[in-house]
């Protein structure tokens, strides 16, 4: 177990594949988007937050940058920010896809991204390849 993964565990973050304790919800594809596989947002459990890393990871940051997309079609407010090694901020260009922001992530070794919208929140350690996309707890009471 690496590093962060062992401090997510220290911190009552359950992996994606343990079965949670109860579900609210059941997520569906959207059917605009038939072909492409859909990772639902993890839910706040009484373990914590899912995470997940490597490829799926790399899923859950294009569920996410396609979530924003709509938000932004449908007016609502979003962003994409990185977070830099001295604790800088940069702005994101969401809008170019995951290969993009995985691109500037790496050029600009970024420590975090965070993408976000109406009630929801991804943060992705691009270096460690490790992600968690959730509704806010605020919005899950």
């Amino acid at each position: 177990m690496d590093e962060f993964a062992r401090m997510m565990s220290m911190e009552g973050v359950r992996p994606l594949d343990h079965v949670k304790e109860k579900s609210r919800r059941v997520v569906k594809q959207p059917s605009s988007v038939p072909s492409q596989p859909l990772v639902p947002p993890p839910e706040l459990a009484l373990g914590g937050y899912a995470w997940v890393t490597g490829t799926r990871a790399r899923t859950a940051l294009e569920t996410a940058l396609e979530r924003l997309a709509n938000e932004i079609r449908n007016g609502r407010r979003g962003w994409a920010t990185g977070i830099l090694q001295d604790g800088r901020t940069v702005t994101l260009p969401a809008s170019s896809g995951a290969a993009s922001l995985l691109g500037t992530a790496d050029r600009q070794s970024l420590r975090l991204m965070i993408v976000g919208g109406d009630g929801w929140t991804f943060v992705m350690h691009p270096l460690m390849g490790v992600a968690t996309l959730d509704d806010d707890p605020a919005q899950s009471e």
